[in-house]
């Protein structure tokens, strides 16, 4: 059995504050450059390229939604700020993905209808959308083999678990008592296919 003196724990809890906020994205840039770059091969690509897409739909609901009324001035910030957030993380992961990244028009977000009438719906339904990001990543940093891809993922779900926390208390909600599980791409796949469209789609 390893044991620690006080100064070799206290000095591992430094390096464990560290590395959390490295996670967070809250380090200068010269520090998060030296992050490895993620190199996804097979069946890996597959959790960036369904996180792309399904984070063009959440920013896309959260541009939608904070000029709306219900919320206030500190709130909207909040939600500009996720939203741009957003923005960053989809560019990241289209430079993982490089050629096989989607283009811009191959997807159309389609947002339930009466989804953004009022404050409780849209703060619903960005926690859904939040809440299968968040089960996604867990599922990508249980199977991705790219220890690189497998910190990017986890950096992502770090954020958006964060971001689902702030929805359930904005709504009013109890601190959630159980772990989120994940769920597999297919399943997932086909929750999201709800919020989306082609641009030549009737629909």
């Amino acid at each position: 059995m390893i044991e620690l003196d006080r100064g070799q724990f206290l000095r591992l809890g430094a390096g464990g504050l560290a590395a959390a906020t490295a996670a967070a994205g809250l380090v200068p840039a010269a520090a998060s450059a030296a992050l490895p770059a993620p190199m996804p091969a097979g069946d890996d690509e597959a959790y960036f390229s369904f996180a792309t897409v399904a984070e063009r739909a959440s920013r896309d609901l959260y541009r939608a939604s904070y000029a709306r009324k219900g919320f206030t001035a500190l709130e909207r910030r909040h939600l500009h700020a996720v939203a741009t957030a957003k923005r960053a993380h989809i560019m990241r992961l289209d430079a993982v993905l490089g050629a096989d990244a989607p283009l811009s028009g191959d997807f159309v977000t389609v947002l339930p209808k009466g989804g953004l009438t009022t404050r409780p719906r849209i703060l619903a339904l960005a926690a859904k959308l939040e809440t299968l990001l968040v089960r996604v990543y867990l599922s990508g940093v249980g199977a991705v083999s790219d220890p690189a891809s497998r910190l990017l993922l986890g950096r992502l779900l770090t954020y958006d678990a964060q971001a689902l926390t702030w929805l359930q208390v904005a709504a009013g909600h109890p601190s959630p008592s159980g772990l989120e599980g994940p769920i597999d791409l297919e399943r997932a796949a086909a929750q999201l296919d709800k919020y989306l469209s082609t641009p030549d789609s009737p629909d």
